[in-house]
């Protein structure tokens, strides 16, 4: 059988995980839950409750967390690599990823799931502003680190997993909130980083949902 992906459409890290898959050309199911009523199967499989979560059959356990699905799939299918082969860029790149899932891709999808489900009872009441706030405080961090290689990607000609947990950001910022998509005169590596991660074809996976399974 084929891997099941669980997964929710709007959930960046899950988008991080189909956007793998894609690029590694692995075929994978969905199986889409609503985020705010999983199916017990679901729970059961992940008590955190949280999406992606990757089940392999066979009496597998499932596989958690994003970026641990990442590289389970950098050692299953090993071509294209999507980490460097040299050891200290892998570690640095490594890095750049942590930066991207902690701080800009969960500050602005954090404030756009409050926008759409509603703030938790101790929330300040800007709680979205100041979630969106952070996110021009770390545009002069990710400019260093394109200028860091020569080529369209932070390691240079090979595009990684970094590059991956960027792409939700890259896809939904312009979409959802124009207004935070920094300045291209200011900031002109991540322009031309973001468009070109909008232009490959797995991008189309950020959009890409399934019929949600039930209760």
């Amino acid at each position: 059988m084929n891997p099941v992906l669980w997964t929710f459409k709007q959930s960046p890290f899950a988008g991080k995980a189909r956007a793998a898959f894609a690029e590694k050309g692995v075929t994978v199911e969905l199986a889409e839950i609503h985020p705010t009523k999983r199916p017990q199967r679901f729970r059961d499989l992940t008590p955190p409750g949280r999406v992606p979560v990757l089940e392999l059959g066979d009496g597998a356990p499932p596989i958690r967390e994003s970026s641990i699905i990442c590289e389970w799939l950098e050692e299953a299918y090993p071509e294209p690599p999507l980490w460097p082969a040299d050891l200290a860029l892998r570690g640095w790149a490594r890095g750049q990823a942590k930066l991207l899932d902690d701080h800009l891709v969960a500050d602005f999808f954090l404030g756009m799931r409050k926008l759409a489900f509603g703030k938790s009872a101790n929330d300040p009441e800007d709680v979205v502003e100041r979630l969106h706030r952070r996110l021009p405080r770390h545009w002069p961090a990710l400019e260093a680190a394109l200028a860091e290689h020569d080529g369209p990607w932070l390691c240079g000609e090979q595009l990684t997993f970094a590059e991956l947990s960027g792409l939700p950001l890259a896809v939904r910022l312009p979409e959802w909130r124009p207004q935070l998509v920094p300045e291209a005169t200011e900031y002109p590596r991540i322009t031309a980083w973001m468009e070109e991660l909008r232009s490959r074809p797995s991008a189309a996976t950020i959009d890409q949902g399934a019929e949600r399974v039930k209760e």
